[in-house]
């Protein structure tokens, strides 16, 4: 503020806001009751705003003349440096807002692979359409993920997992159904689209999807729970590779709906509801407090969130799933 005025400097600190726009309309509107309409306040309280600001300006500032009211030479000083000075106020405490079109930012968003592809692959192209600046770079899910939220290495982290909101921001996006998968010719393949019993389920060899460290399916959380981990005859991160086993083997698996869209159409594997008791899967974006004004993180985060709430109304549904699998 190397141009404010000294008057302004003085007496800042006895002003309020409020008081210095009235001063502003005063001098440009050189009318009490226009200055009142144009802060949309009564005549008498800008009356009040007048004698208040006479008394700690030491200065008439507005005269009457026969022409109407007119500003001392003081107020015509103050006029354009506390014009500048509130234009000034008026940036400083706006929230800055974003225009897509026109932005340019790489954006780093730690996710898994299943993460990457129920959540960011149906965003994309809303993304590349309403802001063709605009890259996003995926990142594998770190151990540390939250303390790099907070350090700034990535912007958003996608997950399954409930957040913990006393360190994240965190955003629902969709819950999805998990299906249960066997290969064709499987003794549990003649159930014809029922769920198995979870102990049917639980008898056979079962493959284990852990996508990161703290989100394995919840397959794996009820043998954990129940001490049956033994019946675990693989432990794998990659949808692929896990299908491909059950397809060679009498193994089962659990598959969240939106991987049976890109994985579960072989022909040598059956899909079927997943017990009850498997429930489901959630997809939380979670973004830390340094984020939660930039307008930019939160114009993406409304993104990708309408997206996905498009695409789990339209193809998202187990039963739509399993009707196409057959």
């Amino acid at each position: 503020m190397g141009g404010t005025h000294p008057a302004l400097v003085t007496f800042m600190i006895d002003m309020d806001l409020n008081l210095l726009n009235s001063l502003a309309a005063l001098i440009e509107t050189r009318s009490v009751s226009q200055a009142a309409r144009r802060r949309r306040m009564s005549q008498p309280a800008m009356s009040r705003a007048l004698a208040e600001l006479r008394r700690l300006f030491d200065d008439p500032l507005l005269v009457r003349t026969r022409g109407g009211m007119l500003p001392t030479r003081r107020a015509e000083e103050l006029a354009e440096p506390l014009r500048a000075w509130l234009d000034g106020v008026s940036r400083l405490v706006a929230r800055p807002g974003v225009e897509p079109a026109t932005l340019t930012r790489r954006f780093r968003v730690a996710a898994s692979d299943h993460g990457a592809r129920s959540v960011l692959m149906p965003s994309l192209a809303a993304i590349m359409a309403a802001a063709p600046g605009v890259a996003i770079d995926v990142k594998s899910v770190p151990a540390d993920a939250v303390a790099r939220l907070a350090g700034g290495e990535i912007d958003l982290l996608i997950g399954s997992a409930e957040p913990d909101r006393s360190l994240v921001h965190e955003r629902h996006l969709f819950s999805e159904t998990m299906l249960c998968v066997v290969r064709a010719g499987h003794p549990l393949a003649a159930m014809a689209g029922r769920a198995p019993a979870l102990e049917d389920m639980l008898a056979w060899p079962l493959v284990g999807v852990a996508l990161s460290d703290d989100e394995p399916d919840p397959l794996i959380h009820i043998l954990r729970a129940g001490g049956l981990e033994g019946r675990l005859i693989a432990t794998i991160p990659y949808f692929a590779a896990a299908l491909e086993i059950v397809a060679r083997s009498d193994a089962a698996m659990l598959l969240p709906a939106s991987a049976a869209r890109e994985h579960g159409r072989d022909g040598r594997l059956c899909l079927l509801p997943a017990p009850p008791e498997l429930g489901a899967v959630d997809h939380w974006l979670m973004w830390h407090t340094r984020g939660h004004r930039d307008p930019a993180l939160q114009w993406l985060i409304a993104l990708i969130a309408e997206r996905c709430r498009a695409d789990a109304r339209t193809d998202c549904s187990a039963e739509g799933l399993l009707q196409a699998a057959e």
